[in-house]
Protein backbone atom coordinates (compact mmCIF):
# COMPACT_ATOMS: atom_id res chain seq x y z
CA UNK A 1 0.00 0.00 0.00
CA UNK A 2 2.73 2.48 0.65
CA UNK A 3 4.41 1.22 -2.64
CA UNK A 4 1.49 2.34 -4.26
CA UNK A 5 0.75 5.57 -2.63
CA UNK A 6 4.63 6.50 -3.37
CA UNK A 7 3.92 5.47 -6.81
CA UNK A 8 1.27 8.10 -7.42
CA UNK A 9 3.04 10.96 -5.84
CA UNK A 10 5.81 10.81 -8.05
CA UNK A 11 3.71 9.49 -11.12
CA UNK A 12 5.94 6.66 -11.74
CA UNK A 13 4.01 2.94 -13.46
CA UNK A 14 3.69 0.34 -10.77
CA UNK A 15 2.85 -3.49 -11.74
CA UNK A 16 1.77 -5.54 -8.57
CA UNK A 17 2.14 -9.63 -9.34
CA UNK A 18 2.07 -12.89 -7.57
CA UNK A 19 0.71 -16.12 -6.50
CA UNK A 20 -1.56 -17.43 -4.11
CA UNK A 21 -1.58 -21.27 -3.64
CA UNK A 22 -3.41 -21.87 -7.65
CA UNK A 23 -4.25 -18.30 -7.62
CA UNK A 24 -2.08 -15.33 -9.21
CA UNK A 25 -2.57 -12.44 -10.89
CA UNK A 26 -0.91 -9.70 -12.43
CA UNK A 27 -1.34 -5.87 -12.70
CA UNK A 28 -0.28 -2.90 -14.00
CA UNK A 29 -1.25 0.28 -12.90
CA UNK A 30 -0.66 3.79 -13.55
CA UNK A 31 -2.40 7.10 -12.45
CA UNK A 32 -4.66 7.11 -15.65
CA UNK A 33 -6.35 3.54 -14.29
CA UNK A 34 -7.43 1.88 -11.07
CA UNK A 35 -4.39 1.11 -8.34
CA UNK A 36 -3.76 -1.03 -6.12
CA UNK A 37 -6.00 0.31 -3.32
CA UNK A 38 -9.08 0.10 -5.52
CA UNK A 39 -9.87 -3.66 -4.81
CA UNK A 40 -10.80 -4.85 -1.27
CA UNK A 41 -7.77 -7.17 -0.11
CA UNK A 42 -7.76 -10.48 2.15
CA UNK A 43 -8.98 -9.82 5.44
CA UNK A 44 -8.70 -12.32 8.51
CA UNK A 45 -11.15 -15.12 9.05
CA UNK A 46 -13.26 -14.48 12.30
CA UNK A 47 -13.88 -17.00 14.80
CA UNK A 48 -16.94 -16.44 17.99
CA UNK A 49 -14.82 -15.98 21.49
CA UNK A 50 -16.98 -18.58 22.81
CA UNK A 51 -16.63 -20.97 20.27
CA UNK A 52 -12.81 -20.97 20.46
CA UNK A 53 -13.42 -21.15 24.30
CA UNK A 54 -16.10 -23.52 25.13
CA UNK A 55 -17.69 -25.17 22.01
CA UNK A 56 -14.73 -26.22 19.19
CA UNK A 57 -16.04 -28.41 16.70
CA UNK A 58 -13.04 -28.04 14.19
CA UNK A 59 -9.52 -28.35 14.06
CA UNK A 60 -8.56 -24.67 13.44
CA UNK A 61 -10.81 -24.05 16.54
CA UNK A 62 -8.63 -26.14 18.84
CA UNK A 63 -5.36 -24.43 16.91
CA UNK A 64 -6.75 -20.93 17.29
CA UNK A 65 -7.27 -21.70 20.96
CA UNK A 66 -3.76 -22.51 21.41
CA UNK A 67 -2.18 -19.84 19.17
CA UNK A 68 -4.50 -17.04 20.15
CA UNK A 69 -5.44 -17.63 23.96
CA UNK A 70 -3.46 -20.46 25.51
CA UNK A 71 -0.16 -19.24 24.16
CA UNK A 72 -0.27 -15.88 24.51
CA UNK A 73 -1.96 -16.54 28.38
CA UNK A 74 1.32 -18.24 29.74
CA UNK A 75 4.19 -17.24 27.87
CA UNK A 76 2.81 -13.37 26.95
CA UNK A 77 2.97 -10.35 28.13
CA UNK A 78 1.62 -9.95 31.85
CA UNK A 79 -0.77 -6.97 30.90
CA UNK A 80 -3.73 -6.86 33.57
CA UNK A 81 -5.67 -4.24 31.32
CA UNK A 82 -5.37 -7.05 28.45
CA UNK A 83 -6.88 -10.00 30.74
CA UNK A 84 -9.26 -7.73 31.66
CA UNK A 85 -10.39 -6.47 28.25
CA UNK A 86 -10.53 -10.59 27.67
CA UNK A 87 -13.05 -10.90 30.73
CA UNK A 88 -14.92 -7.90 29.43
CA UNK A 89 -15.18 -9.80 26.16
CA UNK A 90 -16.52 -13.17 27.41
CA UNK A 91 -19.20 -10.92 29.38
CA UNK A 92 -20.57 -9.38 26.10
CA UNK A 93 -20.06 -12.66 23.69
CA UNK A 94 -22.54 -14.57 25.61
CA UNK A 95 -25.84 -14.39 27.94
CA UNK A 96 -25.30 -17.24 29.36
CA UNK A 97 -24.49 -16.50 32.99
CA UNK A 98 -23.00 -20.03 33.79
CA UNK A 99 -21.05 -20.23 30.81
CA UNK A 100 -19.46 -16.48 31.49
CA UNK A 101 -18.57 -17.57 34.97
CA UNK A 102 -16.70 -20.42 34.02
CA UNK A 103 -14.36 -18.61 30.95
CA UNK A 104 -13.76 -15.92 33.86
CA UNK A 105 -12.83 -18.32 36.17
CA UNK A 106 -10.45 -20.37 33.67
CA UNK A 107 -8.86 -17.05 32.67
CA UNK A 108 -8.48 -16.15 36.39
CA UNK A 109 -6.89 -19.46 36.97
CA UNK A 110 -4.35 -19.55 34.07
CA UNK A 111 -2.74 -15.84 35.64
CA UNK A 112 -2.07 -18.34 38.34
CA UNK A 113 -0.28 -21.25 35.93
CA UNK A 114 1.48 -18.18 34.65
CA UNK A 115 2.97 -17.29 38.01
CA UNK A 116 4.02 -20.93 38.48
CA UNK A 117 5.14 -21.15 35.03
CA UNK A 118 7.61 -18.00 36.38
CA UNK A 119 8.42 -19.33 39.30
CA UNK A 120 10.13 -22.76 37.75
CA UNK A 121 11.68 -20.50 35.27
CA UNK A 122 13.89 -19.20 38.02
CA UNK A 123 15.13 -22.40 39.78
CA UNK A 124 18.18 -23.68 38.69
CA UNK A 125 16.07 -26.96 37.61
CA UNK A 126 12.64 -26.92 35.97
CA UNK A 127 12.40 -30.34 34.72
CA UNK A 128 10.21 -30.93 37.42
CA UNK A 129 7.13 -33.15 36.12
CA UNK A 130 4.88 -31.33 39.39
CA UNK A 131 4.13 -28.23 37.29
CA UNK A 132 3.31 -29.66 34.12
CA UNK A 133 1.41 -32.15 35.74
CA UNK A 134 -0.67 -29.25 37.29
CA UNK A 135 -0.89 -27.15 33.91
CA UNK A 136 -2.34 -30.50 31.84
CA UNK A 137 -4.89 -31.27 34.97
CA UNK A 138 -5.98 -27.71 34.62
CA UNK A 139 -5.98 -27.11 31.26
CA UNK A 140 -7.55 -30.82 29.99
CA UNK A 141 -9.40 -32.25 32.84
CA UNK A 142 -10.57 -29.29 35.17
CA UNK A 143 -11.27 -26.82 32.99
CA UNK A 144 -13.30 -29.42 30.53
CA UNK A 145 -14.96 -31.05 33.86
CA UNK A 146 -16.32 -26.83 34.58
CA UNK A 147 -17.69 -26.63 30.95
CA UNK A 148 -19.66 -30.39 31.16
CA UNK A 149 -21.79 -29.00 34.67
CA UNK A 150 -23.01 -26.38 31.78
CA UNK A 151 -26.18 -28.82 30.71
CA UNK A 152 -26.99 -26.21 28.19
CA UNK A 153 -23.88 -26.03 26.20
CA UNK A 154 -24.53 -29.84 25.78
CA UNK A 155 -28.06 -29.86 24.58
CA UNK A 156 -27.09 -30.51 20.77
CA UNK A 157 -23.56 -30.76 20.87
CA UNK A 158 -21.58 -34.24 21.80
CA UNK A 159 -19.77 -33.62 25.32
CA UNK A 160 -16.09 -33.46 25.90
CA UNK A 161 -14.21 -36.08 27.61
CA UNK A 162 -11.63 -34.66 30.18
CA UNK A 163 -8.15 -36.10 29.47
CA UNK A 164 -6.90 -38.72 31.33
CA UNK A 165 -3.55 -39.91 31.33
CA UNK A 166 -0.56 -40.90 33.65
CA UNK A 167 2.94 -39.70 33.84
CA UNK A 168 3.78 -43.04 32.50
CA UNK A 169 2.41 -42.17 29.22
CA UNK A 170 4.59 -39.32 28.58
CA UNK A 171 7.81 -40.00 30.58
CA UNK A 172 8.88 -43.11 28.81
CA UNK A 173 8.89 -41.91 25.01
CA UNK A 174 11.58 -40.19 23.13
CA UNK A 175 11.31 -36.90 20.93
CA UNK A 176 12.95 -38.95 17.71
CA UNK A 177 9.99 -41.15 17.35
CA UNK A 178 7.50 -38.36 16.40
CA UNK A 179 6.86 -37.20 13.23
CA UNK A 180 5.76 -34.17 11.49
CA UNK A 181 4.05 -35.71 8.36
CA UNK A 182 1.59 -37.61 10.54
CA UNK A 183 -1.06 -36.96 13.60
CA UNK A 184 0.48 -38.25 16.85
CA UNK A 185 -1.58 -40.04 19.18
CA UNK A 186 -2.17 -38.89 22.27
CA UNK A 187 0.62 -40.29 24.24
CA UNK A 188 3.12 -38.58 21.52
CA UNK A 189 0.98 -35.08 22.14
CA UNK A 190 1.36 -35.27 25.89
CA UNK A 191 5.46 -35.97 25.71
CA UNK A 192 5.38 -33.32 23.42
CA UNK A 193 3.48 -30.67 25.47
CA UNK A 194 5.32 -31.57 28.27
CA UNK A 195 8.63 -31.11 27.01
CA UNK A 196 7.76 -27.81 24.88
CA UNK A 197 6.51 -26.97 28.09
CA UNK A 198 9.81 -27.39 30.31
CA UNK A 199 12.08 -26.02 27.02
CA UNK A 200 9.37 -22.52 27.09
CA UNK A 201 10.15 -22.37 30.65
CA UNK A 202 14.12 -22.44 30.71
CA UNK A 203 13.62 -19.76 27.96
CA UNK A 204 12.00 -17.41 30.60
CA UNK A 205 14.88 -17.13 32.49
CA UNK A 206 16.89 -14.87 30.06
CA UNK A 207 13.23 -13.68 27.97
CA UNK A 208 10.49 -11.83 29.58
CA UNK A 209 8.00 -12.68 26.88
CA UNK A 210 7.78 -14.94 24.30
CA UNK A 211 5.46 -14.66 20.83
CA UNK A 212 4.90 -17.87 18.52
CA UNK A 213 6.83 -17.97 15.62
CA UNK A 214 5.84 -20.80 13.11
CA UNK A 215 10.00 -20.97 12.59
CA UNK A 216 10.65 -21.71 16.63
CA UNK A 217 10.67 -25.32 17.02
CA UNK A 218 9.54 -24.70 21.23
CA UNK A 219 6.41 -23.04 20.10
CA UNK A 220 5.06 -24.55 17.23
CA UNK A 221 5.47 -27.86 19.45
CA UNK A 222 3.69 -26.21 22.03
CA UNK A 223 1.13 -25.00 19.79
CA UNK A 224 0.81 -28.47 17.86
CA UNK A 225 0.34 -30.47 21.24
CA UNK A 226 -1.55 -28.03 23.06
CA UNK A 227 -4.24 -28.37 19.80
CA UNK A 228 -4.30 -31.93 19.51
CA UNK A 229 -4.57 -32.57 23.14
CA UNK A 230 -7.76 -30.49 23.20
CA UNK A 231 -9.34 -31.90 19.64
CA UNK A 232 -8.62 -35.06 21.59
CA UNK A 233 -11.04 -34.08 24.56
CA UNK A 234 -14.20 -32.28 22.21
CA UNK A 235 -13.73 -35.95 19.93
CA UNK A 236 -12.59 -33.38 17.07
CA UNK A 237 -9.83 -35.04 14.09
CA UNK A 238 -6.31 -34.88 15.02
CA UNK A 239 -3.95 -32.96 12.45
CA UNK A 240 -0.04 -33.33 11.94
CA UNK A 241 2.74 -31.17 13.19
CA UNK A 242 3.17 -30.14 9.05
CA UNK A 243 -1.00 -29.45 8.50
CA UNK A 244 -0.73 -27.64 11.92
CA UNK A 245 2.40 -25.26 10.89
CA UNK A 246 0.63 -24.43 7.95
CA UNK A 247 -2.90 -23.12 9.52
CA UNK A 248 -1.65 -21.52 12.32
CA UNK A 249 1.52 -19.76 9.97
CA UNK A 250 -0.53 -18.47 8.03
CA UNK A 251 1.45 -20.55 5.00
CA UNK A 252 -0.18 -21.27 1.92
CA UNK A 253 1.83 -23.71 -0.60
CA UNK A 254 3.43 -22.49 -3.22
CA UNK A 255 2.39 -23.92 -6.90
CA UNK A 256 5.69 -23.86 -9.44
CA UNK A 257 3.03 -23.99 -12.22
CA UNK A 258 1.04 -20.93 -11.00
CA UNK A 259 4.11 -19.04 -10.39
CA UNK A 260 5.69 -20.04 -14.08
CA UNK A 261 2.67 -19.17 -15.71
CA UNK A 262 2.35 -15.69 -13.82
CA UNK A 263 5.97 -14.94 -14.07
CA UNK A 264 5.66 -15.00 -17.91
CA UNK A 265 2.92 -12.99 -18.06
CA UNK A 266 4.91 -11.00 -15.96
CA UNK A 267 7.64 -10.18 -18.28
CA UNK A 268 5.11 -9.74 -21.03
CA UNK A 269 3.39 -6.99 -19.64
CA UNK A 270 6.05 -5.09 -18.26
CA UNK A 271 6.93 -4.30 -21.95
CA UNK A 272 4.29 -2.10 -21.81
CA UNK A 273 6.02 -0.33 -18.99
CA UNK A 274 8.16 1.18 -21.24
CA UNK A 275 5.52 2.85 -23.63
CA UNK A 276 3.75 5.35 -21.69
CA UNK A 277 1.10 5.46 -19.45
CA UNK A 278 -1.26 5.40 -22.36
CA UNK A 279 -0.08 1.90 -22.84
CA UNK A 280 -0.51 1.12 -19.67
CA UNK A 281 -4.15 2.04 -19.66
CA UNK A 282 -4.91 -0.09 -22.31
CA UNK A 283 -3.00 -2.93 -21.06
CA UNK A 284 -4.75 -5.82 -19.23
CA UNK A 285 -4.81 -7.58 -15.92
CA UNK A 286 -4.12 -11.43 -16.27
CA UNK A 287 -5.49 -13.56 -13.64
CA UNK A 288 -6.14 -17.37 -13.29
CA UNK A 289 -10.15 -18.38 -13.16
CA UNK A 290 -11.69 -18.74 -9.71
CA UNK A 291 -14.75 -20.34 -10.73
CA UNK A 292 -12.83 -23.20 -12.95
CA UNK A 293 -14.24 -22.66 -16.56
CA UNK A 294 -10.89 -21.35 -17.66
CA UNK A 295 -7.43 -21.13 -15.82
CA UNK A 296 -6.34 -18.03 -17.57
CA UNK A 297 -8.62 -14.86 -17.89
CA UNK A 298 -7.96 -11.07 -18.77
CA UNK A 299 -9.84 -8.02 -18.24
CA UNK A 300 -9.58 -4.15 -19.04
CA UNK A 301 -8.12 -2.28 -16.32
CA UNK A 302 -10.66 0.31 -15.12
CA UNK A 303 -10.62 3.65 -14.30
CA UNK A 304 -9.49 4.94 -10.52
CA UNK A 305 -12.58 4.27 -8.20
CA UNK A 306 -14.06 7.57 -6.67
CA UNK A 307 -13.76 6.04 -3.06
CA UNK A 308 -10.15 5.00 -3.34
CA UNK A 309 -8.43 6.74 -0.61
CA UNK A 310 -5.35 6.02 -2.75
CA UNK A 311 -5.78 7.60 -6.51
CA UNK A 312 -9.17 9.00 -6.26
CA UNK A 313 -6.99 12.40 -5.00
CA UNK A 314 -4.48 14.30 -7.09
CA UNK A 315 -1.09 13.71 -5.86
CA UNK A 316 2.76 15.41 -6.53
CA UNK A 317 5.99 16.67 -4.28
CA UNK A 318 6.79 19.92 -3.05
CA UNK A 319 10.16 20.49 -3.23
CA UNK A 320 11.55 22.50 -0.05
CA UNK A 321 14.57 23.93 1.31
CA UNK A 322 16.47 21.09 3.32
CA UNK A 323 16.29 23.56 6.46
CA UNK A 324 12.30 23.71 6.57
CA UNK A 325 13.29 26.69 9.20
CA UNK A 326 13.22 28.99 6.05
CA UNK A 327 9.92 28.43 5.42
CA UNK A 328 6.78 29.73 7.39
CA UNK A 329 3.22 28.25 6.74
CA UNK A 330 2.50 31.60 5.49
CA UNK A 331 4.83 31.65 2.32
CA UNK A 332 3.65 28.02 1.82
CA UNK A 333 0.03 29.10 1.50
CA UNK A 334 0.73 31.75 -0.51
CA UNK A 335 2.90 29.68 -3.08
CA UNK A 336 0.32 27.33 -3.40
CA UNK A 337 -2.55 30.41 -4.19
CA UNK A 338 0.33 31.38 -6.84
CA UNK A 339 0.59 28.33 -8.60
CA UNK A 340 -3.18 26.38 -8.66
CA UNK A 341 -5.00 29.93 -8.96
CA UNK A 342 -7.68 29.47 -6.03
CA UNK A 343 -9.83 31.51 -5.87
CA UNK A 344 -10.43 32.68 -2.26
CA UNK A 345 -8.46 30.71 0.50
CA UNK A 346 -7.60 27.29 1.32
CA UNK A 347 -7.33 24.44 4.29
CA UNK A 348 -4.19 23.16 4.60
CA UNK A 349 -4.06 19.88 7.22
CA UNK A 350 -1.91 16.99 7.71
CA UNK A 351 -2.32 13.43 6.70
CA UNK A 352 -3.48 12.49 10.10
CA UNK A 353 -6.16 15.02 9.70
CA UNK A 354 -4.24 17.97 12.19
CA UNK A 355 -5.77 20.94 10.87
CA UNK A 356 -2.90 23.68 10.41
CA UNK A 357 -4.70 26.61 8.86
CA UNK A 358 -8.20 27.89 7.10
CA UNK A 359 -9.66 31.19 7.03
CA UNK A 360 -10.67 30.77 10.64
CA UNK A 361 -7.62 29.61 12.04
CA UNK A 362 -4.25 31.62 11.42
CA UNK A 363 -2.90 31.05 14.62
CA UNK A 364 0.30 29.25 12.48
CA UNK A 365 0.41 30.96 9.94
CA UNK A 366 3.77 32.38 11.13
CA UNK A 367 5.49 29.44 12.31
CA UNK A 368 7.81 27.55 9.99
CA UNK A 369 7.03 24.40 8.74
CA UNK A 370 9.62 22.43 10.77
CA UNK A 371 7.25 22.83 13.53
CA UNK A 372 4.51 21.15 12.05
CA UNK A 373 5.98 18.36 9.60
CA UNK A 374 8.96 17.05 7.94
CA UNK A 375 10.49 16.05 4.99
CA UNK A 376 8.14 12.47 3.89
CA UNK A 377 5.23 13.89 5.29
CA UNK A 378 1.96 14.35 3.43
CA UNK A 379 -0.05 17.64 3.69
CA UNK A 380 -3.73 17.50 1.98
CA UNK A 381 -4.64 20.92 -0.02
CA UNK A 382 -8.58 22.09 0.01
CA UNK A 383 -10.31 24.65 -1.68
CA UNK A 384 -12.31 26.64 0.82
CA UNK A 385 -14.95 27.32 -2.15
CA UNK A 386 -14.47 24.18 -3.16
CA UNK A 387 -14.36 24.76 -6.82
CA UNK A 388 -11.25 22.38 -7.28
CA UNK A 389 -10.84 19.07 -5.66
CA UNK A 390 -8.48 18.31 -3.01
CA UNK A 391 -4.71 17.50 -3.36
CA UNK A 392 -1.99 15.87 -1.45
CA UNK A 393 1.45 17.12 -1.68
CA UNK A 394 4.63 14.43 -0.27
CA UNK A 395 7.10 16.86 0.97
CA UNK A 396 11.24 16.27 0.08
CA UNK A 397 13.74 18.35 -0.28
CA UNK A 398 15.89 20.02 -2.80
CA UNK A 399 18.92 18.08 -2.49
CA UNK A 400 20.85 21.12 -1.94
CA UNK A 401 20.41 23.69 0.50
CA UNK A 402 19.23 27.31 -0.90
CA UNK A 403 20.70 30.87 -0.48
CA UNK A 404 17.79 32.47 2.17
CA UNK A 405 17.59 35.27 -0.27
CA UNK A 406 16.44 32.48 -2.90
CA UNK A 407 13.10 33.45 -4.43
CA UNK A 408 12.72 29.57 -5.56
CA UNK A 409 12.36 28.41 -2.03
CA UNK A 410 9.18 26.55 -2.79
CA UNK A 411 8.77 24.27 -5.91
CA UNK A 412 5.53 23.15 -6.42
CA UNK A 413 4.44 20.08 -8.93
CA UNK A 414 2.59 20.83 -12.23
CA UNK A 415 -1.21 19.79 -11.51
CA UNK A 416 -4.27 18.95 -13.34
CA UNK A 417 -6.76 19.98 -10.60
CA UNK A 418 -9.92 18.40 -11.65
CA UNK A 419 -13.22 20.85 -10.13
CA UNK A 420 -14.98 19.57 -7.16
CA UNK A 421 -17.16 16.49 -8.02
CA UNK A 422 -19.34 15.44 -5.06
CA UNK A 423 -20.72 12.44 -5.58
CA UNK A 424 -24.34 11.50 -6.58
CA UNK A 425 -26.07 8.87 -4.46
CA UNK A 426 -25.50 6.68 -7.13
CA UNK A 427 -22.22 6.92 -7.25
CA UNK A 428 -21.73 6.65 -3.52
CA UNK A 429 -23.80 3.66 -3.22
CA UNK A 430 -21.87 2.01 -6.14
CA UNK A 431 -18.67 2.68 -4.37
CA UNK A 432 -20.25 1.02 -1.61
CA UNK A 433 -21.17 -2.40 -3.57
CA UNK A 434 -17.85 -2.48 -5.00
CA UNK A 435 -15.87 -1.68 -1.30
CA UNK A 436 -18.66 -4.02 0.00
CA UNK A 437 -17.41 -7.20 -1.60
CA UNK A 438 -14.84 -8.11 1.44
CA UNK A 439 -12.12 -10.75 1.02
CA UNK A 440 -13.66 -12.51 3.66
CA UNK A 441 -17.01 -13.18 1.52
CA UNK A 442 -15.58 -15.89 -0.89
CA UNK A 443 -18.68 -15.93 -3.91
CA UNK A 444 -19.57 -17.47 -7.05
CA UNK A 445 -22.55 -16.90 -9.72
CA UNK A 446 -25.38 -19.39 -9.98
CA UNK A 447 -26.76 -20.05 -13.15
CA UNK A 448 -29.50 -17.08 -12.50
CA UNK A 449 -26.25 -14.80 -12.09
CA UNK A 450 -26.98 -14.57 -8.13
CA UNK A 451 -23.51 -14.13 -5.84
CA UNK A 452 -24.12 -16.71 -3.46
CA UNK A 453 -21.55 -17.85 -0.96
CA UNK A 454 -19.49 -20.84 -1.13
CA UNK A 455 -18.78 -22.49 1.85
CA UNK A 456 -15.09 -23.56 1.20
CA UNK A 457 -12.67 -23.40 4.20
CA UNK A 458 -9.23 -22.34 3.92
CA UNK A 459 -7.34 -22.33 7.62
CA UNK A 460 -5.25 -18.99 6.73
CA UNK A 461 -5.48 -15.88 8.96
CA UNK A 462 -7.32 -15.94 11.68
CA UNK A 463 -9.34 -13.39 14.57
CA UNK A 464 -11.33 -14.27 16.99
CA UNK A 465 -14.27 -12.10 17.45
CA UNK A 466 -17.13 -11.88 19.70
CA UNK A 467 -20.90 -11.99 18.78
CA UNK A 468 -21.96 -8.60 18.20
CA UNK A 469 -19.17 -8.33 15.23
CA UNK A 470 -20.43 -11.33 13.59
CA UNK A 471 -24.06 -9.34 13.48
CA UNK A 472 -22.39 -7.19 11.63
CA UNK A 473 -20.49 -8.87 9.40
CA UNK A 474 -23.33 -11.10 8.99
CA UNK A 475 -25.31 -7.91 7.98
CA UNK A 476 -22.46 -7.19 5.50
CA UNK A 477 -22.41 -10.61 3.72
CA UNK A 478 -26.40 -10.18 3.37
CA UNK A 479 -25.88 -6.97 1.67
CA UNK A 480 -23.56 -8.46 -0.98
CA UNK A 481 -25.45 -11.88 -1.30
CA UNK A 482 -28.56 -9.17 -2.23
CA UNK A 483 -26.30 -6.54 -4.51
CA UNK A 484 -27.36 -6.20 -8.16
CA UNK A 485 -25.01 -3.34 -9.19
CA UNK A 486 -22.05 -5.30 -9.80
CA UNK A 487 -21.13 -3.63 -13.55
CA UNK A 488 -19.97 -7.35 -15.43
CA UNK A 489 -19.18 -11.07 -15.28
CA UNK A 490 -15.34 -10.41 -16.05
CA UNK A 491 -15.09 -7.34 -12.87
CA UNK A 492 -16.71 -10.21 -10.63
CA UNK A 493 -14.41 -12.80 -11.72
CA UNK A 494 -11.73 -10.29 -11.14
CA UNK A 495 -12.60 -8.72 -7.63
CA UNK A 496 -12.98 -13.16 -7.03
CA UNK A 497 -9.63 -14.11 -7.57
CA UNK A 498 -8.21 -11.30 -5.34
CA UNK A 499 -10.31 -12.46 -2.39
CA UNK A 500 -8.08 -15.27 -1.63
CA UNK A 501 -11.00 -17.85 -0.45
CA UNK A 502 -11.27 -16.38 3.19
CA UNK A 503 -14.71 -16.70 4.06
CA UNK A 504 -16.04 -15.93 7.73
CA UNK A 505 -17.41 -18.92 9.84
CA UNK A 506 -20.79 -18.02 11.68
CA UNK A 507 -21.20 -20.76 14.77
Amino acid sequence: MYVNKIALFTGVPLMESGTTGLKGQVQPTSYMTECFACLPKATPKSFPVCTIRSTPSKPIHCITWAKNFLFPQLFGEDDEEQHAANQQGVSDDSDNKDEVEALQKEANELLELKRLIQAASKETNSNDDDFVHKILAKIFKEDIERLLRIETLWATRAKPTPLQYSKDEYSNLKVTDLSDQKPWDKQANLLQFSDSLIRLTNRLSSESTIEFDKDDEDTLDFIVAAANLRSYVFGIEIKSKFDIKQIAGNIIPAVATTNAIMAGFSAVSSIHMFEGDQAIANSRMVYDSANGLKFVNSTKLDSPAHSCKACSIVRGIAKLPTDLKQITLAQFRQALLDKYGYSDDIEISTSDSRLLYDYDFEDNLENPLSQFVGFGDVLLISDSDEVLDHIELYLDGHGNDLEKGDEEKISLPELSIPEFRKKTVAEEEKDEDKQGVKADDQHRENEDGVIVLDDDEDDDAIEIIDDDEVDNKKRKLENVVTSEDVESASKKQKVEHLEDDDILILD
